[in-house]
């Protein structure tokens, strides 16, 4: 919408048209869909300052931003429990069928002793998925009304949250940092997770919430800036993943 704005405004200053009815315009009240911008585009066009294919090319450039901008917005309308135990290894998944889905049943002869510590399998190395979604809180609204660009969330210095992180249980974390825009992607070691030294205590019940026990489970608060170290692009997981699992 501010790109669209810019160039209506660049339009509106040069052209002869009448400031009054421009003023009127920016004021009433506007109902969908003949929004503000729809009556300035509209104004342009009675005063022949566009034509109609230029109408229509802003339309379909304003569109293509659009969904550009909000291709990952429905991930904001997701249940949590999905969004938190389905989505993010199924997008793994999808992209990198190498990796076995971890259940019993296809673990049977390479991990007999599996019980549902870990989501992926890949030659040996086990990989747990985690996501989070990036939004305001400081605004009120539904998660997806309150979602963050990437822009908008690196300058927010946004901090994303894993939770029911069991290092001892994995050999490799995939961590997505899901924007409204944009997916992020970090590939980390359970070693190069404890090292970071934000892995803090999750009290969920009393055999995991405490150090002292023998697999552990934390949560992790951290910025996009602490975890550049393990940014990956996301058509080098696969082989990051690979490359992280075998020196572990």
């Amino acid at each position: 919408m501010k790109e669209l704005r810019k160039k209506l405004d660049y339009l509106l200053k040069t052209a002869n048209g009448d400031e009054t009815i421009i003023e009127t315009i920016f004021n009433e009240n506007s109902i969908f869909p003949f929004t503000v911008e729809q009556n300035l585009m509209a104004y342009l066009l009675s005063i022949d300052r566009i034509s109609y294919n230029d109408y229509l090319a802003l339309g379909n450039e304003f569109s293509r931003r659009n969904q550009q901008e909000n291709q990952y917005l429905a991930l904001f309308d997701m249940a949590p429990r999905t969004f938190g135990q389905t989505w993010g290894e199924q997008h793994i998944l999808k992209l990198f069928p190498e990796f076995l889905k971890a259940t019993k049943e296809n673990l049977n002869t390479q991990y007999p002793s599996f019980d549902g510590e870990f989501d992926l399998w890949l030659d040996g190395i086990r990989v747990e998925v985690k996501a989070c979604r990036a939004n305001s809180t400081s605004t009120k609204g539904n998660l997806a009304s309150r979602a963050y660009s990437h822009e908008e969330a690196k300058a927010a210095n946004f901090k994303y949250h894993y939770q029911q992180l069991k290092p001892s249980c994995c050999d490799v974390f995939i961590w997505i940092g899901v924007c409204k825009d944009e997916l992020i992607y970090w590939v980390l070691t359970s070693k190069e997770l404890l090292h970071t030294g934000k892995l803090g205590t999750q009290h969920r019940n009393e055999n995991t919430g405490t150090k002292e026990v023998k697999v552990f489970e934390g949560q992790v608060f951290m910025t996009e800036a602490e975890l550049q170290p393990f940014l990956v692009q996301e058509k080098d997981i696969l082989s990051k993943v690979k490359e992280k699992g075998q020196k572990r």
